[in-house]
């Protein structure tokens, strides 16, 4: 397949699986034994159904979320995507209620694709700054206290 059917390909799940919470295009873009790889879900099965185990978790979460493709490189059989998703938590999170509040977050997919299925993909968001928008981890301190203005000259 050329590099234009493969970001084609990708771009689908993108705009249709997930923002269409299309899930069974992933039987179809999905090798039957593709591997996925996501440091924030270890353990996720193979396939079309590792795929949809993993976006389901998210589309639960946050329902309304929407994911856009900020930018988009190909070479050979690898298409990367660097991606913003925004979206309200209104679902549980694994063991993280609801909070209902905005998100977000950037995060870059790597696919393999082999034939025009995709056959591996690495997944790295930005989950650090996604846990602190729902409010699980605070956020830092943004603003300087007076008497360490000028402390470090």
């Amino acid at each position: 397949m050329s590099t234009d059917q493969n970001k084609s390909t990708v771009r689908r799940l993108v705009e249709e699986g997930f923002n269409k919470h299309n899930l069974k295009l992933l039987d179809e873009i999905f090798s039957k034994d593709a591997i996925s790889h996501d440091p924030s879900q270890p353990s996720l099965g193979r396939g079309p159904e590792g795929a949809r185990d993993s976006m389901q978790v998210y589309t639960t979460a946050f329902p309304d979320s929407k994911i856009v493709i900020e930018r988009e490189i190909a070479e050979g059989d690898y298409v990367v995507q660097l991606l913003r998703a925004s979206g309200t938590h209104s679902g549980p999170l694994a063991n993280i209620p609801a909070t209902g509040k905005k998100t977000n977050v950037t995060g870059v997919i790597t696919s393999k694709l082999q034939d025009g299925k995709v056959v591996e993909t690495w997944s790295l968001w930005d989950q650090l700054t996604l846990m602190q928008q729902i409010g699980v981890v605070p956020m830092p301190e943004t603003a300087k206290k007076p008497e360490l203005v000028g402390a470090a000259r």
